[in-house]
C-alpha cells in the first residue's frame, strides 16, 4: 500500500497511470513481432509541427490554442470510450498497439520464451479470458471476505489491515517507503492518509448541489456492487450508507489536496514507538508484525491531525460496520479485469460515466494492455524500448537536456529579484540535478513474482503482494537513485524533488512529441518546453523547498522568498480567474506547481533554442511550411496541447487535478511571453498578450 507521499510532479496527468543511459545489454530479449508503424493506429502519421492542424481562420493574437488546434479538433471528434482524447492519447493509444502486439506474442505458449515473456503474456492472457473469470464468479475471492467476516473483534483489526494492505485493498491509511526529508540518504517508514472511495476529500466536504448529487450516486454504487456480490439490497443499502459515514469521518480529518502541495505539511517525523503510544484505540505493534513491517525507528507521521481522528473513528465505530467498509473496498479494490463483467460494468458506469461522462467503456485489450504495463513495466519496457527508442534519440534528448540545463543557468544569472547568495545556491542544485532518459540502467527483477495463466484475480494480489514487499524491503537501505517512478513505455514524464532528477520515459519521446526528422524549433518548442517544465519543478513553489541532494531545508534568503511569493501569487490570481466549466474556476495554488513549470519550461525552452539557433546562423526570416523558425516554436508548444475534453472530466479535474485544462495550458503561458507576441505581431490590447504578464523564472 503506496501512502499518500510527496510524489514527483508529472507535466500532466498520464492516462497510463502512471513512470540507461547508453544502451543496455538487456535489451537482448525481444520479441519476434514486427514493430508497428504510425499509420497502424488508422491516422495520418503523427507530427511535432503539423501545419495541417493550424486553423488561420483564427486570429493567432485572440485565440492561440484554437489558431493552432482547431484543424486537429474537426479531424478528432472525441470518441465515446474516452474521457478526454489529445495528442497525448494519439501516442498512448500508438503505443498501446505497439504492446498489443509485444503481449500477444509473450502471450503464445512455447519452449523459447524468457521468464519475462512467460509473465507478461500469460497475465495479458489471463486478463483477456472473461469468460474463465466470469466462471469463476466470487470464489477466487470468497476467501478474503470470509477473512473479513471472520473478524470478531477490534483487537484482530490492525492484522487483518496488514493484509489487506498487501494485496493492494486501499483501507483506513496507507503505509510505505519514502525517502527522509530531513536526510535524503535514509529510507524510513510513512504512514498517511487513505482509505476513500471517491476521488479527493473535498468530494465529502463540498455541499453544493453537485456534490451532494455526486455523494449520493456513490451511494448507490456501492449499494450496487455489495447487491452483486451476494447481499440482501436491505442490507446493501444500509451498508453503503456505513461506507459514506466512516470515509467522511476519515475526509474530515484529512488534508486538502491544496494544504498536500506543501511538504511540510507532510513532514512529522517520529517513531514507532511514540506512534504506538498515540495510537490508544489500534495495535501499532500488531500491524506492523502482520505486515512484516519495521518495528523500531524513525517514521513519518504525515497526518497526525488524521491518524488522531482515525484512532477515535476506531473507537466509536461498531465492529459490524467496519466489516461492511472493508467487504466494499476489498470488492473495490478487484471490481475492474479481475471479477466477473457485472463488477466491470458497474465499477465502469460510477467512475468513468458518472463522474467523468465517458459514455462507452474502453475495449478489453486497451485495459488488459494498460495493466500489464501498470503489473510487469519493466519486463514489459524491455521489449518495447528495444524495438522503438534508439540510442540516437536517446542521445539527442540527452544533448536538448543539457541546452536547456545551461538556459537555466543563465536565466538565474539574469535575475533581477534573486540575491547573488541565493543564486549560489540555486545553480548548486541545478549542477546537481540528475538526468535520467528512456529506461532504467538495471531492469527490475521479477523472478520472485508468480504469473499463473487464466488467474486473473490471483495475479493481481500476488502482484500488489510483490510490490508491497519490494517497497518495505526499502526501508533501512540506500536510496536506490536509479529506481524509476514511471515504466519505459509511458507517455508522461516527471522530476522527483528528493532524488533532484529529471525522467523522461522512451513512450513520451516519440512524435507528436518528439522526432529526429523535425527542427529544432519545433522540437524545443514540444519536448523542449516538457525538459524545461520538468527542470522548473525543482524551483517551483514545492520543489524550491528542497536543496541540491533532496534535503528539505530552506536555502534562500527571507527577501528572496517573499520576491518569490509576491511573484507566485501573480500566477495564482490569474488561474483563479479562469472558468473552467460553468460556475466551477481553477484553483490558483492547486495547480501553481505545474503553471509556475509550464511558464518556466517554456521560457527556457525558447532561451535554449535561440542560442542554437545562433549558432547554426538560423535565418529567422525563412519560412518553412508558411512559418518562420519563430511561429514554428510556437505553435510547436500549443499542439502538444490540442484536447478535447468531456464538461464532467473537467468539473473533476478542476476539483482534483494539479494541472489547468490544456486550452489555459496554451493560452496562459504565452499570455505571459512577450516574445509569443513579438512572433506574430500581437498588438497590446489582443487577448494572447497580459497587461501585467507574471514571470518568475
Amino acid at each position: 500500500m503506496f501512502p499518500k507521499l510527496y510524489f514527483p510532479s508529472f507535466v500532466r496527468h498520464s492516462a497510463a497511470l502512471l513512470v540507461c543511459l547508453p544502451a543496455c545489454a538487456g535489451l537482448a530479449q525481444t520479441s519476434t513481432a514486427a514493430p508497428l508503424t504510425p499509420s497502424a493506429s488508422g491516422a495520418a502519421e503523427l507530427r511535432v509541427f503539423d501545419p495541417s492542424l493550424v486553423d488561420t481562420s483564427v486570429d493567432a493574437c485572440e485565440n492561440f490554442y484554437q489558431y493552432s488546434c482547431k484543424g486537429w479538433f474537426k479531424r478528432n471528434p472525441l470518441p465515446a470510450d474516452q474521457i478526454s482524447y489529445g495528442r497525448f492519447t494519439e501516442l498512448y493509444e500508438l503505443n498501446r498497439l505497439h504492446l498489443k502486439q509485444i503481449l500477444e506474442a509473450s502471450a503464445v505458449p512455447g519452449a523459447t520464451r524468457t521468464a519475462n515473456e512467460q509473465k507478461i503474456g500469460d497475465e495479458y492472457a489471463s486478463c483477456m479470458d472473461v469468460a474463465a473469470i466470469d466462471q469463476k464468479g466470487l470464489a477466487s475471492l470468497q476467501p478474503e471476505l470470509d477473512r473479513i467476516a471472520g473478524l470478531k473483534s477490534k483487537a484482530e483489526l490492525p492484522a487483518l489491515i496488514a493484509h489487506l494492505h498487501s494485496i493492494g485493498v486501499n483501507v483506513f491509511f496507507g503505509m510505505g517507503s519514502n525517502q527522509d526529508y530531513a536526510d535524503s540518504a535514509s529510507v524510513i517508514s510513512f504512514y498517511s492518509a487513505a482509505g476513500l472511495g471517491l476521488p479527493d476529500r473535498d468530494y465529502y466536504t463540498r455541499t453544493d448541489a453537485k456534490s451532494v448529487e455526486q455523494r449520493q450516486q456513490y451511494v448507490a454504487h456501492v449499494k450496487k456492487i455489495l447487491a452483486l456480490a451476494g447481499e440482501p439490497e436491505a442490507q446493501a443499502a444500509k451498508d453503503a450508507n456505513t461506507v459514506l459515514a466512516i470515509e467522511m469521518g476519515l475526509a474530515k480529518v484529512s488534508l486538502t489536496n491544496v494544504e498536500q502541495r506543501d511538504p511540510q505539511n507532510l513532514n512529522h517525523p517520529t517513531d514507532v514507538t511514540t506512534m504506538e503510544k498515540e495510537l490508544t484505540h489500534f495495535s501499532l505493534a500488531s500491524y506492523i508484525a502482520a505486515d512484516h513491517a519495521p518495528s523500531s525507528g524513525k517514521v513519518n507521521d504525515m497526518e497526525p491531525k488524521f491518524f488522531a481522528g482515525f484512532n477515535t473513528l476506531i473507537e466509536e465505530t461498531p465492529l459490524d460496520q467496519i466489516r461492511a467498509y472493508l467487504r466494499w473496498h476489498l470488492l473495490h479494490a478487484f471490481a475492474g479485469e479481475s471479477l466477473p463483467q457485472r463488477f466491470d460494468e458497474e465499477n465502469w458506469n460510477f467512475y468513468a460515466h458518472t463522474l467523468n461522462g465517458a459514455e462507452k467503456e474502453q475495449d478489453r485489450w486497451k485495459r488488459c494492455t494498460s495493466r500489464v504495463d501498470s503489473e510487469l513495466g519493466e519486463a514489459l519496457g524491455q521489449v518495447y524500448v528495444a524495438q522503438y527508442f534508439s540510442a540516437e534519440e536517446k542521445q539527442r534528448t540527452l544533448d536538448m537536456t543539457l541546452a536547456i540545463e545551461q538556459a537555466m543557468s543563465k536565466d538565474i544569472d539574469s535575475l533581477d529579484w534573486m540575491s547573488p547568495e541565493t543564486k549560489v545556491r540555486a545553480k548548486e542544485k541545478l549542477h546537481g540535478v540528475m538526468n535520467k532518459i528512456g529506461y532504467p540502467d538495471k531492469w527490475r527483477d521479477y523472478s520472485k513474482l508468480t504469473i499463473v495463466r487464466g488467474d486473473a484475480l490471483g495475479n493481481q494480489m500476488r502482484v500488489q503482494e510483490f510490490d508491497h514487499a519490494r517497497d518495505l524491503a526499502k526501508i533501512g537501505k540506500p536510496v536506490d537513485r536509479g529506481e524509476w517512478g514511471m515504466t519505459p513505455p509511458t507517455v508522461n514524464a516527471y522530476y522527483d524533488p528528493q532524488q533532484n532528477n529529471v525522467n523522461f520515459p522512451a513512450g513520451y519521446l516519440q512524435p507528436p512529441f518528439f522526432s529526429g526528422k523535425e527542427d529544432d524549433a519545433a522540437n524545443y518548442g514540444d519536448m523542449g518546453s516538457t525538459i524545461g517544465h520538468e527542470l522548473t519543478h525543482g524551483f517551483d513553489d514545492e520543489g524550491r523547498q528542497f536543496d541540491a541532494n533532496g534535503n528539505l531545508k530552506n536555502w534562500w534568503t527571507k527577501d528572496d522568498e517573499l520576491k518569490f511569493g509576491d511573484r507566485s501569487d501573480c500566477v495564482v490570481k490569474q488561474y483563479d480567474a479562469i472558468e473552467s466549466v460553468p460556475g466551477v474556476h481553477l484553483n490558483g495554488k492547486l495547480t501553481l506547481g505545474e503553471n509556475l513549470a509550464d511558464l518556466g519550461g517554456t521560457w527556457l525552452a525558447w532561451l535554449a533554442w535561440l542560442d542554437k539557433a545562433r549558432e547554426a546562423h538560423l535565418d529567422m526570416e525563412a519560412k518553412t511550411d508558411g512559418y518562420t523558425p519563430e511561429q514554428r516554436f510556437w505553435i510547436a508548444y500549443a499542439q502538444q496541447w490540442c484536447t478535447q475534453t468531456r464538461p464532467e472530466a473537467l468539473r473533476t479535474a478542476a476539483q482534483t487535478d494539479p494541472h489547468a485544462p490544456d486550452e489555459w495550458r496554451t493560452n496562459a503561458i504565452l499570455q505571459d511571453l512577450p516574445e509569443f507576441a513579438k512572433s506574430f505581431s500581437c498588438k497590446a490590447s489582443s487577448r494572447m498578450v497580459a497587461a501585467k504578464p507574471c514571470r518568475v523564472w
